[in-house]
């Protein structure tokens, strides 16, 4: 194998493969990355066995063929290098990188051993906007669960139906739930609970604009999403995620609306002194107060506006943080109806966000 290609366009072939690269596990060969150099171009593999990424770059060929390399150290080198152009030569079992003045030998891996790509051709997804889809994914990965003991909480579900595109996630304490009408054609209905960290993944490797589609595989044990210039196979969670339904407020009786920037401040403020946060929601302000028996108290008024009777409740401070930095725009909604039922997050104008938080009992 033989292969000159751009620096900078290698690099960012290493950079995509990165999050499905393991640098930590038991197979030393899942810690490398596989390169074939045909067709005018270098493709790249990484997977941790619950992904696989597949990417190129373009170069001219010299000679057609493939070897694995350790990922991290080789990118690692291209990131530090200042050559402007590379050339990538296998020898034996050594993969020699030739810069303008210098030349580094790296051992090589067989590539045999590395896993072959998963088939995954079913259509589920067309035309997917990223520019809607990638912003709905970093806002419901927020609730996901990082408990390992409940599996199926770790995931997103991905909900395709007659009615739009579902995103939910739950850790038991906070729900969120995304919901699209629009920028997608719909293949196929059916529901995925794709792991949250797999798709935060995603969102990194697929920008902020174009399209992608989604397929599945014949066991429905995985999807790949179709970026265009590389290849994201995520394998599913089994189980089944909870009837989140039960959860969603029919109505809001009761609607606090403040500045979005402020209410952050304040909660920031607060949880510095306890991870609860009181919160006394009156006609014209929401006071915000906190106490430890280690570190003190405060309490804090933000200008809201709100009709109904004064409600006390409190909240985790960080879990109301994150529903609240997912809002556009610079004003927020509070939906709270009794102290001890949940309360809610959403857009002042729109409908599809909602993120639902239990409150904390005081």
């Amino acid at each position: 194998m033989k292969i000159n290609a751009l620096r900078e366009d290698l690099l960012n072939a290493m950079q995509t493969v990165q999050y499905s690269a393991n640098a930590k596990g038991m197979m030393p060969i899942l810690s490398g990355v596989r390169m074939e150099a045909k067709d005018e171009k270098l493709i790249l593999h990484s997977t941790d066995l619950e992904a696989y990424t597949i990417t190129s770059c373009q170069g001219s060929v010299e000679k057609e063929g493939e070897c694995v390399v350790s990922h991290k150290v080789l990118m690692d080198i291209l990131r530090d290098s200042r050559d402007e152009k590379v050339s990538v030569e296998v020898v034996g079992n050594e993969l020699e990188l030739r810069g303008h003045k210098s030349e580094i030998k790296l051992f090589t891996m067989p590539a045999e051993d590395f896993p072959n790509a998963p088939v995954v051709e079913i259509p589920v997804l067309g035309e997917l906007k990223k520019e809607i889809f990638i912003p709905a994914v970093q806002k419901v990965s927020r609730a996901a669960s990082r408990d390992e003991k409940r599996p199926s909480l770790l995931g997103i579900l991905v909900e395709i139906g007659e009615d739009g595109l579902n995103m939910v996630s739950t850790d038991s304490y906070r729900l969120a739930i995304h919901r699209m009408k629009e920028g997608y054609e719909k293949r196929e209905e059916g529901q995925f609970i794709i792991p949250a960290s797999a798709m935060v993944n995603l969102a990194r490797i697929a920008g902020k604009s174009g399209k992608m589609d989604m397929y599945r595989d014949d066991n429905r044990g995985q999807v790949r999403f179709d970026l265009g210039d590389s290849d994201y196979i995520i394998r599913l969670i089994e189980g089944k995620f909870p009837k989140y339904s039960q959860f969603i407020p029919e109505s809001l009786e009761k609607r606090a609306e403040v500045g979005k920037e402020e209410v952050l401040g304040a909660l920031k403020r607060a949880s510095l002194i306890s991870s609860t946060v009181r919160m006394k929601v009156g006609q014209q302000a929401i006071t915000m107060a906190s106490e430890s028996k280690e570190v003190g108290e405060g309490k804090e008024d933000i200008t809201a506006e709100y009709a109904g009777e004064e409600v006390e409740i409190a909240f985790n401070s960080r879990f109301l943080e994150d529903g609240i930095q997912c809002i556009d725009g610079e004003k927020v909604v509070l939906g709270i109806t009794e102290p001890l039922k949940p309360g809610v997050v959403k857009e002042k104008e729109g409908e599809e966000f909602m993120y639902i938080i239990m409150p904390i009992r005081i």
